[in-house]
């Protein structure tokens, strides 16, 4: 039950879901059909207020084909991948209405997985990350959702429990291997590949830190990886927009030729990483801090991925933007471009430095509607 107007529905994450759904259109005039695009924030928005757990898993499950149907003309791995998270998050809908928690549970952490890019179920994700950065940047505002359902509806019932420290442990290892794959990458697509399937596995970890009651570290990891991860997505197609596929054996020292490019990138990557001022700082304070409770061995993992990773960005920054200068004639990002970054930017570090602002009215939304035990 809701207590009062104020908690009829979680605005705070649905703003960042939309926000993440529409950015990609102006910042780098990806322009799909306007009846898809409609279809998903009409779903993103529905399944965020409505009050049964079916139903919202069911309206998920339609967004999910809505997804697959925009990116099929860019990349048939990924639109078959997304096809196949829907029919499992319409799987997840079918077993709460039967009152199969445990069974919800499990797909719907396969299906955020599926969606996240976990390993050995990145597929998808890696495709559209190569193929179309600015369809994956869209596909994780849902995601998001798909995250606040799973704890609104499923990570609160008392027989997952045993299965936490699992989903913990998967998430973990994920997180490493990525990692591993990462360091591996020879151009700035690989990079962008690499560092989202990461990211995917600590969110997974955090599902199932979540099982202690900690909502926060998992939804904020979840909006950190889709602000941080979908603003370095449009960074990395402006420039490549402008100078072609980047391989890390070719020129670099594009700094001087577009400098407000090099800092999004910069700010946008070390989001990704827990860059102190920025939400990602925070999502890994309270990541590891729920983590350690249940796996200290996980936390260690996620600990090495996460500098793996780091060091992966700094990589890439460095064989992009740091050399010898490069000089182009195209132009530094365009006005809509810059409009997009700072806005993206500015709710990276506003959830930085003031975090409740999106934690607390989500945390007081989910322990409201969740049935007490």
């Amino acid at each position: 039950m809701t207590t009062g107007l104020a908690l009829a529905a979680p605005w705070e994450t649905l703003a960042v879901c939309l926000l993440l759904l529409v950015a990609p259109t102006v910042a780098v005039l990806h322009r799909p059909a306007w009846w898809v695009l409609a279809g998903i924030a009409a779903t993103l928005t529905a399944s965020l207020t409505v009050a049964d757990g079916a139903t919202a898993y069911a309206i998920a499950a339609a967004g999910a084909l809505l997804h697959a149907v925009h990116a099929w003309q860019w990349s048939r791995t990924g639109a078959l991948s997304l096809v196949a998270a829907s029919a499992i998050t319409a799987a997840a809908a079918g077993a709460l209405s039967a009152g199969a928690g445990l069974a919800a549970f499990l797909l719907s952490a396969i299906a955020i997985a599926v969606r996240t890019g976990v390993p050995p179920l990145h597929g998808g994700v890696s495709s559209l990350c190569e193929r179309a950065p600015a369809v994956q940047t869209q596909q994780m505002s849902s995601t998001i959702a798909l995250v606040f359902l799973h704890l609104r509806f499923v990570d609160h019932i008392p027989e997952v429990a045993g299965w936490a420290p699992w989903l913990v442990r998967y998430g973990a290892l994920a997180c490493i291997l990525a990692a591993i794959m990462t360091l591996a990458q020879r151009d700035l697509r690989g990079f962008y590949r690499g560092t989202t399937t990461m990211h995917g596995g600590m969110l997974m970890a955090a599902l199932g830190a979540a099982a202690l009651g900690n909502f926060a570290a998992a939804l904020l990891v979840a909006v950190t990886v889709g602000l941080a991860l979908g603003g370095l997505g449009m960074v990395i197609t402006s420039l490549e927009e402008r100078v072609g596929p980047v391989q890390y054996r070719g020129p670099g020292g594009r700094a001087a030729a577009f400098p407000v490019l090099t800092a999004c990138f910069a700010v946008f990557g070390g989001a990704g990483v827990g860059l102190p001022g920025t939400a990602g700082f925070v999502a890994d304070d309270l990541l590891l801090h729920t983590l350690w409770l249940q796996s200290p061995a996980s936390t260690v993992a996620v600990i090495l991925g996460s500098a793996l990773i780091a060091v992966a960005t700094l990589i890439g920054y460095s064989r992009t933007f740091l050399g010898p200068a490069t000089p182009s004639v195209a132009p530094d990002l365009a006005l809509r471009e810059r409009a997009v970054a700072v806005l993206l930017l500015a709710l990276l570090v506003t959830l930085g430095v003031a975090p409740y602002v999106l934690l607390v009215p989500a945390d007081a939304f989910l322990r409201a509607t969740i049935p007490a035990a």
